[in-house]
């Protein structure tokens, strides 16, 4: 059995255009994959870790190869903890209107907390960075309220795909 980690991103729940795309596009793979497990997190419903304080300190511990004091190691337990549950999956499925051009502040919030050195990345001063979840499949369903195609006047106002496909 393979898993499939919906992350959803839109309060919007009924009045959603993605999250209607995307339980259309799970009714379907369900039906071409009924033994997998497809776990949903709502982002909107789900209390991430403020990034502050002694999470930061320790995410810098880890950036500079430092030890974690024993206030920096309980802090980050949680982080630890979202990162596993994302890389246990075998394969995503995002659903996120466009905010202001960009991203949800809740879709970022968790990317801030997931995206780790040595967890979800590497940096090698001579290739640079490498990411760490590799192999699995990801899908993206995008809202918006325009049209940001290649080579239009509005593309460069897109920045919703380009930047979760650099984080992806």
């Amino acid at each position: 059995m393979r898993k499939l980690f919906y992350i959803e991103a839109s309060p919007r729940k009924q009045r959603s255009a993605s999250i209607d795309v995307a339980h259309a596009f799970l009714e379907e793979y369900r039906k071409a994959n009924p033994k997998d497990d497809v776990k949903r997190l709502n982002l909107w419903d789900y209390l991430l870790p403020r990034f502050d304080g002694d999470i930061l300190d320790a995410s810098y511990a880890i950036l500079n190869g430092l030890e974690h004091t024993d206030e920096q190691r309980a802090a980050w337990a949680p982080v630890e903890d979202i990162i596993a549950d994302f890389k246990g999956a075998d394969k995503y499925l995002f659903s996120l209107p466009m905010w202001n051009f960009g991203i949800p502040y809740k879709l970022k919030h968790y990317i801030d907390v997931i995206v780790q050195p040595g967890y979800t990345f590497s940096i090698d001063p001579e290739r640079g960075y490498s990411g760490l979840v590799t192999g699995k499949p990801a899908a993206v369903i995008y809202a918006r309220g325009g049209a940001y195609a290649p080579g239009s006047e509005t593309e460069g106002l897109d920045y919703q795909r380009p930047y979760l496909e650099l984080v992806l």
